[in-house]
């Protein structure tokens, strides 16, 4: 099954920023119901189906990868300032280094000065990206730390300490938003959403 027009313009919004409710707005829904609109339009297995291939061909066409994302912070996260140090009786020597330390330097200031005896001295000061940053985003892919504030407001974790009442409570509230939200909708908008897949 192919998109529609709306559908094919949302999955290219959608690209531009990776903002859903954004995209739909873009996409001509209203402001009030853009957010839902995204939701269910990101449910949707084609639309689904559409953006995971255009983002394998954007990151074909751009060459830029999980793994390359990954070796560039590694690259800087295990960066170690002693790899620039000259050896005893060199001077810095920029040439020498490799691309994986060329790859950790965000800054480099040359300095040069004249003495009075007409010798020039020249100072080079290399500065080196953020490695705790680095680090963070590194640990945070592999699963190192979890941000307990994030976890705890979760709706799976609010969901797995309620009582039963308190889950058919939320269950009823939702409901009654959806409900609310569907009243809001153009009779444009309500011709594209698809009848709930109910199990036999």
């Amino acid at each position: 099954m192919t998109l529609n027009s709306r559908q094919s313009r949302f999955v290219e919004e959608y690209l531009v920023d990776l903002n859903g409710k954004q995209a739909a707005i873009r996409c001509g829904y209203s402001k009030v119901t853009a957010e839902a609109q995204a939701s269910r339009l990101l449910r949707n297995v084609q639309v689904r189906v559409a953006l995971e291939d255009a983002l394998k061909a954007r990151s074909k066409r751009t060459e830029v990868t999980a793994d390359r994302v990954l070796n560039e912070l590694a690259k800087i996260a295990f960066s170690n300032m002693k790899d620039y140090w000259p050896q005893p009786g060199e001077r810095v020597d920029l040439s020498r280094l490799d691309e994986d330390r060329t790859a950790a330097i965000k800054e480099i200031t040359i300095e040069e000065k004249v003495d009075r005896a007409g010798v020039l001295h020249r100072h080079i000061h290399l500065r080196l990206h953020d490695k705790i940053g680095a680090l963070n985003s590194l640990a945070r892919h592999l699963g190192l730390f979890t941000d307990r504030h994030v976890i705890e407001n979760s709706i799976e974790y609010r969901v797995t300490r309620m009582t039963s009442e308190e889950r058919l409570a939320l269950v009823a509230e939702i409901l009654e938003e959806g409900d609310r939200l569907l009243t809001m909708l153009t009779p444009e908008e309500l011709v594209e959403i698809e009848p709930r897949q109910l199990a036999p």
